[in-house]
């Protein structure tokens, strides 16, 4: 997933891919809860009409060509975020 990915500080390619999620605590989930579940059912629902309208078809058409395809439906479905960790000078970057 993240083999040939450089820094864009120092251009070092011993990054490292980490997956974070947000946590929110219980006076956030009393206050905003009912919004936020809204929020995941639109988001789920983007999610299918992505899946459904250009991720099923580009994959049947890349397939065909021999090649490989990336399902963008994953970012929608996935409450992880990707953040890459230089180990040379530290730098955090999102890709």
């Amino acid at each position: 997933m993240a083999v040939n990915r450089k820094c864009p500080k120092c251009g070092s390619n011993h990054v490292q891919l980490s997956n974070e999620r947000s946590k929110h605590g219980c006076l956030w989930t009393v206050l905003f809860g009912v919004y936020y579940l809204f929020w995941v059912i639109i988001k789920w629902c983007i999610g299918c009409v992505v899946f459904c309208l250009y991720d099923w078809w580009m994959a049947i058409i890349k397939r065909v060509m021999g090649k490989g395809h990336v399902w963008q439906c994953r970012k929608w479905f996935s409450g992880n975020k990707r953040v890459f960790y230089c180990h040379d000078c530290g730098y955090n970057f999102k890709a």
